[in-house]
């Protein structure tokens, strides 16, 4: 067997590797199917494949992200474009009259940050200072380029790399920039939908929709058209009817008003209240701070189940629900009956908690259309029986686009993701999280989220995490890309959609969840949010197809056989795997156990050093 010299592989990524470079190899061993030997790797396991990652958007999942990154990951580049001025997200360019969290603000917010809020039901103004003063607190404006838009995404196999197409808004220039990962936090509430309606573009007055709003808008005094009753329209209703001078509105659907939630913990009939000073400072200690988000994020966590068809929940929270209706709509029961749903029940389409909205809407001063308006004009809107109403604004709370549908161009090696897609409303979605074809990205707003289990927060922070987990096993395990098998897209896809048939969410009715379309099934999570939360816990990556930096070698991560862990550092802990002790010890202490020592009498027979027999 002879020897051969050994040519290092350099430059090597720690310098201590050095140490363990062998100076020849042993030859004359054969594989037995003649394949020639892979080449090891001179430099520690443990030494991690650098990427660079592209964000787009800096709202709460960017600055999960950002968060969680920083805590696990090393040797990641991060470069975030958002098109806005600030970090906030759909809190940044929400400033509708009334706008302010419709969860109680003590859960929505990070569970890594908490924060003592002036309300229960915080307004927007603060939830956008909360995301601001995180991002300043944990330096996140460093990786931020602002009014930058990511027009286009393209990826090549042979380049495994994602080129994004960037805009910048101020000066007008484009360019392209190359990253690893792609992730997509765009959010489910960022592209804004303008429902058409006949005529809307004659019309002469301002139309502005909620995302839209701005410092200037004005109320005061003007003749309103509110289109729309989702979470916006409902509490601009009440914010407003004491300003206008006229409001009309109408229900193009049948829906369930319900009662505000959490009427245990807020205040007399469901109502928002400012924390007293004495509340505060109970919330100081940060025992009874979590004891009560517990107590309140349980309570409607156990009402959750009221999704579930014929389940005595539902048949609870629907007998509440029309109650409280009736009550609140007394003086107008044939409106009542009009938009009672008889043939869906609650849950079928997104909550909608009257903070107020009912009473606007009984209000002197509303006109309610029994049917959808003809169209607009130059001047106002022509009803169904071609009185046309003279209006001075309208308000269109039209929600937000949920095609899924891709809002720029993406391609893979050249081809649109579109053209492997058989439906936009239903697109090939894993763990709501990745899509097929589709390497390397990741997009927590993705078909099937978990949008009416809990708020956008908790399933942020689940999702991120795993995000976080992929580019971590990427980096140790020298990956190039990840991509989920078409098998395990078809699978999720298949059980999310016959899970969906035991639950409320695929009645017949419209909601946004259906792209406002009775026939299309809702792209939504298969379970309750603790059994999302536990999943997304552990990425299945045998889910996955994978590529690795050595084709010829998936175990080449090994390294040369150390650690960079262990041994690159010479005060490392060599035997970390015994534990640490509890407390300090003087290593004179353990120099008294040492088989020198002074108190050891007797020396046992057949060792080396002892005295023979004859001694």
């Amino acid at each position: 067997m002879g020897r051969i010299e050994y040519e290092p592989s350099l430059p090597l990524d720690h310098p201590a590797a050095a140490d363990y470079i062998p100076r020849y190899l042993h030859d004359g061993w054969t594989d037995p199917h003649g394949r020639p030997d892979v080449r090891i790797r001179d430099d520690f396991y443990g030494t991690r494949k650098k990427f660079r990652v592209g964000v787009l958007g800096a709202g709460i999942s960017g600055i999960n992200f950002l968060h969680f990154a920083e805590k696990w990951l090393k040797d990641v580049e991060i470069v975030v474009y958002e098109r806005n001025e600030d970090v906030g997200g759909v809190w940044l360019t929400s400033k509708y009259p009334g706008c302010r969290c419709d969860i109680p603000s003590i859960v929505y917010q990070f569970t890594w940050r908490t924060r003592i809020w002036s309300e229960m039901y915080a307004p927007a103004a603060e939830n956008l200072e909360y995301l601001q003063n995180v991002a300043r607190e944990n330096n996140f404006y460093r990786y931020i380029n602002f009014k930058h838009e990511i027009l286009s995404a393209a990826w090549t196999d042979e380049e495994a790399m994602w080129s994004l197409t960037v805009k910048d808004l101020a000066s007008g220039r484009t360019f392209v920039d190359k990253v690893n990962i792609f992730l997509e936090f765009n959010g489910p509430v960022s592209n804004p939908r303008l429902t058409p309606l006949p005529g809307i573009q004659d019309f002469k007055g301002e139309v502005v929709h909620p995302a839209a709003w701005s410092d200037t808008t004005n109320v005061d005094g003007k003749r309103i058209v509110l289109i729309g009753y989702g979470c916006s329209g409902v509490q601009i209703a009440p914010n407003i009817i004491d300003k206008a001078s006229k409001l009309y509105t109408w229900f193009r659907n049948k829906t369930y008003i319900l009662p505000p939630p959490n009427q245990p913990w807020s205040a007399i009939g469901g109502a928002n209240f400012k924390y007293s000073d004495e509340q505060k400072e109970l919330l100081k200690d940060p025992d009874v701070y979590l004891a009560y988000r517990k107590a309140v994020d349980e309570g409607f966590y156990r009402r959750y189940s009221y999704v579930i068809n014929g389940s005595k929940m539902a048949q609870l929270v629907k007998d509440n629900t029309v109650k409280y209706m009736r009550e609140k709509m007394e003086s107008k029961p044939d409106l009542l009956e009009r938009i009672l749903p008889q043939d869906f029940d609650i849950g079928c389409r997104r909550q909608t908690f009257a903070y107020g909205y009912l009473e606007a809407i009984m209000d002197p001063k509303t006109t309610i259309f029994p049917m959808i308006p003809q169209r607009f004009t130059e001047r106002g809107i022509v009803n169904a029986d071609g009185v046309e109403h003279e209006i001075d604004m309208v308000i269109a709370a039209t929600g937000y686009d949920q095609s899924h549908m891709p809002r720029f161009m993406k391609t893979i090696n050249g081809k649109s993701v579109t053209e492997f897609w058989k439906d936009p409303h239903s697109p090939p979605s894993y763990m709501a999280l990745c899509l097929r074809v589709m390497p390397n990205y990741f997009n927590p707003s993705s078909a099937y989220g978990p949008l009416t289990q809990g708020n956008y927060y908790q399933s942020s922070e689940a999702f991120t995490q795993y995000i976080v987990k992929a580019i971590d096993k990427m980096q140790m395990d020298r990956i190039v890309s990840i991509m989920p098998k078409d098998k395990a897209v078809d699978h999720f896809v298949r059980h999310a959609n016959a899970y969906l048939k035991r639950t409320a969410l695929t009645g017949t009715c419209v909601s946004w969840y259906k792209g406002n379309d009775y026939a299309n099934a809702p792209a939504l999570w298969p379970g309750a949010r603790g059994q999302f939360l536990r999943i997304l816990e552990t990425p299945r990556f045998e889910d996955f197809d994978i590529v690795y930096e050595d084709p010829e070698d998936t175990f080449a991560y090994f390294g040369n056989g150390w650690t960079l862990q262990d041994d690159a550092p010479d005060d490392a802990d060599k035997t970390w795997y015994m534990g640490k002790p509890q407390k300090a010890v003087d290593p004179s202490v353990i120099d008294q156990l040492r088989g020198t020592a002074p108190s050891v009498k007797k020396i046992v027979q057949g060792m080396a050093a002892m005295p023979t027999k004859n001694q």
